[in-house]
């Protein structure tokens, strides 16, 4: 198996956890409206001191397997229960991934194009990926992610322009809101992403302790481009931006540099496609990882692999037939990994360290 080190932890950070808060973030911005930065700032600060909680364990109990965790913490009967709802979460997850990279270039770009067809040409190239090994996955994350930061800092700068500070002004006008609350919990769900990272940790060669610096620095990186991306659609649309479903690929229409450079569709591929390209893949693979750790044959990848993405073009199929409701199942989805990749892994985490402190004690 591919030895990985604490720095490519960085960019399963960001590979996975980027994409959706960018993407749609309208399902909790229509809570919190103009205070929405400040919702995802709170957020912010709670998903990094998770991680923080989970990799210390991780890393004070000699860096277990993700299986091992789980099994240890509840047993072998309990634990693959509660990896069977991980898995699910992730499934669930290459579903969102697949689903929203149609249904948004079909909303912004490629109207008469339907969604399934734009699936096809996403899910049939990441079968062929998936068949590969860890680092070539990797590499492409990590050439991938490259390119969409720097995509990403020249969109900004090109519409630097069309933002206005005042737009975020007043905060608080309507006090503390029930929206406001139901924004942070929203965003802290979405935030829940960065976990379909834990089942790499037991591919990391930590062996100088470093992992703990470099999530911190990742969790860093990820949240400040959240809380940029909020604030700075909040400063570009003002109180037109609830009616979007996805803001940031309108954003890039505005762009406009003396008559040469027009609208921003390269910045659309990039990010839109790129980015939830690299999280299906990261998402997916951590199934296969999860299915080694667990001993499954080896044989059964292929099943998993095919039959999991007919599985996910239907279901996307489903899901993207009408847009509305579809945004309505990604308001639900930002819940459900609220509890899946949050509330259950820490619970586990805890459970897990308090039983293999009372072991290393005897």
């Amino acid at each position: 198996m591919d030895k990985l080190t604490a720095k490519h932890f960085i960019y399963l950070i960001l590979g996975t956890a980027v994409v959706s808060l960018k993407s749609y973030p309208t399902t909790f911005m229509r809570d919190s409206q103009r205070d929405s930065w400040i919702a995802v700032l709170i957020s912010s600060a709670l998903i990094l001191l998770v991680m923080l909680y989970v990799i210390g364990i991780w890393r004070r109990h000699n860096h277990p397997g993700f299986v091992q965790v789980y099994q240890t913490a509840l047993g072998k009967v309990g634990g693959t229960v509660m990896l069977s709802l991980f898995i699910l979460g992730l499934f669930v997850t290459i579903v969102e991934c697949a689903s929203v990279e149609a249904d948004a270039m079909h909303q912004n770009i490629l109207l008469k194009t339907p969604p399934w067809y734009l699936m096809l040409f996403f899910i049939i190239p990441c079968i062929y990926l998936l068949r590969k090994n860890t680092m070539t996955i990797l590499i492409m994350a990590i050439v991938a992610l490259t390119i969409i930061s720097l995509s990403g800092f020249t969109l900004m700068c090109l519409t630097f322009i069309n933002k206005h500070p005042s737009m975020l002004l007043p905060m608080f006008e309507r006090g503390l809101t029930h929206g406001f609350v139901e924004a942070i919990v929203k965003s802290f769900g979405l935030y829940g992403c960065v976990m379909i990272a834990l089942p790499y940790l037991s591919m990391i060669d930590d062996q100088k302790n470093k992992i703990s610096k470099t999530a911190f620095w990742g969790m860093i990186i990820l949240i400040q481009m959240q809380i940029l991306s909020v604030a700075g659609l909040t400063m570009t649309f003002g109180p037109s931006l609830y009616s979007m479903n996805y803001p940031k690929l309108q954003e890039t229409q505005l762009v406009g540099f003396m008559q040469f450079l027009e609208f921003g569709e390269l910045y659309v591929l990039l990010q839109t496609i790129g980015g939830w390209l690299i999280k299906y893949m990261l998402t997916f693979y951590a199934i296969l990882l999860i299915m080694r750790e667990l001993n499954v044959p080896k044989k059964f990848e292929d099943i998993v692999i095919f039959g999991g993405s007919a599985a996910v073009l239907v279901l996307s199929y489903f899901a993207t037939r009408n847009s509305f409701r579809f945004l309505e199942i990604l308001n639900l989805y930002s819940f459900f990994c609220l509890v899946i990749f949050i509330v259950i892994p820490v619970i586990v985490f805890a459970i897990f360290s308090a039983r293999a402190g009372k072991k290393a004690g005897t």
